[in-house]
């Protein structure tokens, strides 16, 4: 996989966002005092991967993004910078996290250091995790046949035939615990069959993301992670190896 499509599945949230899910924040370091330019190193032992995040809490709002965090465990450094806060989540590199927080303000700031343990609230949550082992995959649609969103919009039953002439039905997962949703394609696939549209109008569309690995060889095929919803795309790169 390239870095860029590596860089497509980090799971990275602003805290702007309306999170719809039971978060517990727990704290790590607390009234961290940054002056301008000043770096803090903090150490979190870990064999697991970890979503840890920042607040500013100083009186003197930012009015740029004034906290970068680096991730200095020993593998790539991401790096993430904001005005409020963020949190993303870190793999461990021999037993534990190491995270560089940085001011980059003209001024002092503080900030709440913790981090964070998600309770999923989504229908999709019932058939998927963190934990599954997934590959790159795109269906390339000749044609959909049917649609069935959950009530909540996390996850649609999609059933088409691609433009090799091969019939599927995949359960596509939209969000799990953060229902800010990038797409509207489960409401795009629904105009297309309640208004009958051409297929023409439509073919190719792509649809790609991440399935979870022995979920082809089973009764249902799961893609989560979605990265491409869009019609008409005859030239959207892909190894073949990638194509469902």
């Amino acid at each position: 996989m390239s870095a860029m499509f590596m860089l497509i599945f980090i799971f990275f949230i602003l805290i702007a966002n309306n999170a719809q899910a039971a978060l517990q924040k727990q704290p790590i370091k607390s009234h961290i005092e940054l002056k301008p330019g000043q770096k803090e190193l903090i150490t979190v032992p870990s064999n697991e991967a970890m979503e840890i995040g920042w607040v500013t809490t100083q009186a003197q709002k930012c009015t740029m993004h004034c906290v970068e965090a680096t991730d200095k465990s020993g593998g790539y450094e991401y790096t993430i910078a904001t005005d409020l806060g963020a949190s993303m989540k870190y793999q461990p590199v021999d037993g534990r996290i190491i995270i560089e927080y940085r001011n980059k303000a003209g001024h002092p700031v503080t900030i709440d250091v913790y981090k964070l343990k998600r309770t999923c609230d989504a229908e999709a949550c019932t058939f998927v995790n963190d934990d599954q082992k997934t590959r790159w995959l795109v269906f390339k649609v000749d044609e959909f046949t049917s649609i069935e969103t959950s009530k909540d919009n996390s996850y649609s039953v999609i059933s088409g035939v691609t433009t090799a002439g091969k019939e599927f039905t995949v359960k596509v997962v939209w969000w799990t615990d953060n229902n800010v949703l990038p797409f509207s394609c489960h409401k795009t696939i629904k105009d297309y069959l309640a208004k009958k549209t051409p297929k023409a109008n439509y073919a190719p569309y792509i649809l790609s993301g991440a399935v979870v690995k022995g979920s082809t060889g089973g009764k249902e095929i799961i893609l989560k992670n979605i990265d491409t919803c869009v019609p008409k795309a005859p030239h959207f790169g892909v190894p073949q190896e990638n194509v469902y």
